[in-house]
């Protein structure tokens, strides 16, 4: 009888010392968003903003749920040159051209990720619109400039192209670096 009880001891000790040893080594993590992703979608192309995820331990505090944004706020000390515009009403090829080139100045001391959109004019009729994303005009480094160049060949059946103007140029932050 004792053999049993001894036994019996033994494999309690055993066993609780093995269920003790796992739960502790095991460690908690969980997944948050760090920043939602979105699209933007323009008549000139698609800008992407991927959404950033984190491991983070069991532990750590629930982010708080993010405001909806109506309107993206826009760059203060920003200016912008108008370097090059060019409108070809007629190429000969029942195509209309219009060309740009625009300096994007970042004024202020942050690095800024955004979206340049530019207000135009054409034959009496106001347009703003995202500018092309091609052009590598998404992140504006602190106290610098970048090119933004568009360039685009529409059919004469949509319309002929009398006037072409530059109005405005703003600088829509949706995020500081």
């Amino acid at each position: 009888m004792k053999t049993y009880v001894s036994f019996f001891i033994l494999l309690t000790i055993l066993i609780s010392s093995c269920g003790s040893s796992n739960t502790t080594e095991e460690s908690c993590t969980k997944t948050i968003i760090v920043q939602y992703g979105f699209t933007i979608r323009t008549p000139f192309g698609t800008t992407i903003i991927p959404e950033i995820t984190q491991e983070v331990d069991c532990d750590f505090p629930e982010p708080t749920v993010a405001q909806s944004v109506e309107q993206l706020p826009r760059l203060q000390q920003f200016s912008y040159e108008i370097i090059l515009i060019n409108v070809t009403p007629d190429t000969g090829n029942n195509t209309s051209r219009v060309e740009y080139s625009v300096r994007l100045n970042n004024l202020s001391d942050e690095d800024v990720k955004g979206i340049p959109y530019i207000t135009t004019r054409i034959n009496n009729q106001s347009f703003t619109t995202a500018g092309p994303n091609n052009s590598g005009c998404t992140e504006l480094q602190a106290n610098s400039s970048c090119v933004l160049n568009y360039s685009a060949e529409e059919s004469l059946n949509i319309g002929m192209i009398t006037e072409f103007n530059i109005e405005n140029v703003e600088y829509l932050i949706y995020n500081s670096l």
